[in-house]
This record gives structure tokens, sequence and C-alpha cells, in this order.
């Protein structure tokens, strides 16, 4: 799976990514290649949007102080992750279901299933959504060496390498809420313990690393 080298890989992935309910409306999508950024412009139609040949991305640069006022509500949060996370090359914010419960809960989610230890993390925080200089370097330390962090009441920031791996992401963390969820209401259920979340995180990224490698 390679990094992502054109804005049109993410724009045919939008007719999925809606369908599954990854993508809907107030939410946004981007793809970073070099130091050149496209993401979805705020009250964006995906459906409309995905249909075009050459659609109204909002193209930006990572060392861009002023957005255009088409820019989503998240784009100075985006071009922080790119800058922050050199393996992000696609972000995606995401209110799915559960994962928007569980940010509206406010309560750090934990892994119940070994794959979102080993794919999102071995847990998954909360952070206040705010522009300030110190609001974003803490949304930043959420998402540190994880791959997904939720927004107090608005969903959760995904970001990866690759197209499938952040889409694989979004349906691991969606379902991993969902488990976190109901082991919280119907009790009975126990979290993966921490040392070994940890582990299965470590294993997996030295293997993506050795993987990735390859793909270069």
């Amino acid at each position: 799976m390679k990094a992502p080298e054109h804005p049109s890989e993410l724009l045919r992935l939008i007719p999925d990514l809606q369908k599954e309910g990854i993508l809907e409306q107030g939410n946004s999508a981007s793809i970073r290649i070099g130091n050149r950024v496209w993401i979805t412009p705020s009250d964006v139609n995906f459906t409309q949007f995905s249909k075009k040949k050459n659609p109204n991305w909002v193209e930006l640069y990572l060392d861009q102080t002023s957005l255009p006022e088409n820019s989503p509500r998240f784009a100075n949060l985006h071009l922080t992750l790119y800058k922050e996370r050199k393996d992000f090359n696609t972000i995606i914010h995401t209110t799915q279901e559960n994962i928007l419960t569980c940010s509206m809960a406010g309560e750090t989610v934990l892994p119940y299933l070994d794959d979102m230890a080993q794919i999102v993390g071995p847990s998954a925080k909360v952070v206040s959504f705010g522009e300030t200089e110190e609001a974003l370097k803490k949304i930043v330390k959420g998402i540190k060496r994880r791959n997904a962090v939720m927004i107090k009441d608005q969903g959760a920031i995904c970001g990866h390498r690759t197209l499938d791996d952040l889409h694989a992401v979004c349906h691991v963390f969606e379902k991993a809420c969902k488990s976190f969820i109901e082991a919280r209401i119907l009790g009975g259920g126990k979290p993966v313990p921490w040392l070994e979340a940890e582990a299965i995180r470590f294993v997996y990224q030295r293997k993506y690393s050795k993987q990735a490698d390859k793909n270069r």
C-alpha cells in the first residue's frame, strides 16, 4: 500500500466512505502530497462532489497562515496534524454513531478488541477543540502514538499514511467504540490490559513500518 499520489485517489473513495457512514454532511477529508494539502470544502455535498471531474477542493500549503472562506471548520487542525505527524498523508473527521457517542461521553475509550490496540492505538483520548496554539497542541498530544483522537462532542479525527489504512482505522474505531459502550452498559467485558495493548501496538507498527519501506 503506497502513500497517495493524487487527490483523485481520495475522490474515488468518497462514495464508499459515504455508504459506510464514515463521511457525512459537516465532516471533512483531506490528502497531503508533499507540502500541499487538498481538503473538502465547508458544507460540501459529498455525493455531488465525488461525481465531479474537477471538484472544488480547498487547496492549501502546510505553511499557510490564512485560510480561504470555504475551508471546513477543522482545516487548520488538518494542517497542524500534517506538520506534526509526518506519517499522516490523509485525514478524516468522522461522526459515526458510536464514535460520536463516545466523544460526547468525554471518556477515554479503552480497547476491548485487539484490533483497536493494533490499528487505532492502546487507547483513544478525548480532547476539546480549539483554534489557539495551546488547544491544537493538546489535540496533537492526544493523538500521539495513535491514529485517532476524539474531539469532545464532535466525533473523531483519524489519520494514516495511506487511504486503505485510514479506511481501516475508521472502521475499527467505530467497532471499538460500539464494544466499549456495550461493555459499559451491559458489563462483563474487560479491556485489553495496558501493557498488552502497548505490546500489540508496538508489534503492529514494526511490521507496518517494514512493509511501508518495501512499498516505497
